[in-house]
C-alpha cells in the first residue's frame, strides 16, 4: 500500500512540476511580441516577425492513431482517468492570440496563447468534461513544415493527465524577404532584397558602417557593403515586421 501511494503522489508531482513550468515560460518569454488575448485582431509574432497560425484538427500522430479515435488524453487506467467521456480529438480556432476548440465529445474550451517564442506557442483552454468537471489544457504548440505538435497537461481537480496530439496547419500569412540572409565578402559587392506581404514597404537597417541601402521605400531595395561589420534589414508593412542577417566579414 504504502508503494502505491508513493508511486501516485510521484506522479502527481510530476505533473504538478509540469503545470508550473508551463506558466513561468509565459512569465519568462522575453523573445515574443504578444498584444492582449482581449483582442481578437492581435496576431501574436517573434522577434523575427514571424507569425504563425495553430488552428487545425489536433489527433494523436498517425502512428498511434487506431482508425482516429485513440484518446489525447492518458494515463487511462481504473481509478485514474478522466472524467466523462474521453477525447479523441479537438478542433482548434485560433483568432490572433484568443483560442476556441471544440472537442469530440461535443464539449467547448476557450483560452489564448500566452507567449511566442520561435516557433513555440505557449498556451491555455479551460472549459469542461462532459462529467461537468472544470479542466484546463496547457501547455506548447511548435510549428514544423505545416505541422503543429501539441504537448500539454490535462488538468481536473482530481485528475492530471498528459495530452499529445498534432494537426496539420498552415503560418499565417504575413511578411517574408527574399533571400533570407547574405554574405558579402568585398566592399562594393551588392546584394537585391525582395518584401513580400503587403502594400506600403518601409527598409532600415542598423550598422550603417557595414552598408548602405539605395531607398527605403518600395518592395526590392539594394544593399551595398561599404565594410566589414554584420548588418540587420528588416522591412515593414501593415502586415508586420520581417529582418533578414546580412554578414560582411
Amino acid at each position: 500500500m504504502k508503494t502505491f501511494l508513493s508511486k501516485h503522489l510521484a506522479t502527481f508531482g510530476r505533473r504538478v512540476a509540469v503545470v508550473l513550468a508551463v506558466s513561468l515560460m509565459a512569465l519568462a518569454c522575453t523573445g515574443c511580441d504578444m498584444d492582449s488575448p482581449d483582442s481578437t485582431a492581435a496576431v501574436p509574432s517573434n522577434n523575427a516577425g514571424d507569425r504563425y497560425n495553430f488552428s487545425g484538427l489536433y489527433v494523436r500522430p498517425p502512428q498511434e492513431n487506431k482508425m482516429g479515435v485513440t484518446p489525447l488524453v492518458y494515463p487511462i487506467e481504473t481509478g485514474n482517468r478522466p472524467s466523462g467521456k474521453l477525447v479523441t480529438s479537438l478542433r482548434l480556432l485560433q483568432y490572433g492570440s484568443v483560442l476556441e476548440a471544440y472537442d469530440s465529445a461535443g464539449m467547448t474550451w476557450r483560452g489564448s496563447i500566452s507567449a511566442l517564442d520561435g516557433n513555440t506557442a505557449t498556451f491555455s483552454i479551460r472549459g469542461r468534461t462532459t462529467a461537468g468537471m472544470s479542466t484546463e489544457i496547457a501547455g506548447t504548440m511548435v510549428y514544423q513544415d505545416t505541422t503543429s505538435k501539441m504537448n500539454a497537461t490535462w488538468i481536473e481537480p482530481n485528475y492530471y493527465g498528459s495530452l499529445f496530439a498534432q494537426a496539420t496547419v498552415s503560418p499565417l500569412v504575413g511578411v517574408t524577404i527574399s533571400p533570407s540572409t547574405a554574405n558579402l565578402t568585398t566592399n562594393g559587392q551588392k546584394q537585391a532584397f525582395t518584401a513580400k506581404g503587403g502594400t506600403d514597404f518601409n527598409w532600415s537597417h542598423t550598422n550603417h558602417v557595414a552598408g548602405e541601402l539605395d531607398k527605403t521605400k518600395g518592395d526590392t531595395v539594394t544593399y551595398t557593403r561599404k565594410g566589414a561589420g554584420g548588418d540587420r534589414l528588416t522591412v515593414t508593412t501593415e502586415l508586420g515586421t520581417k529582418s533578414v542577417t546580412i554578414t560582411c566579414p
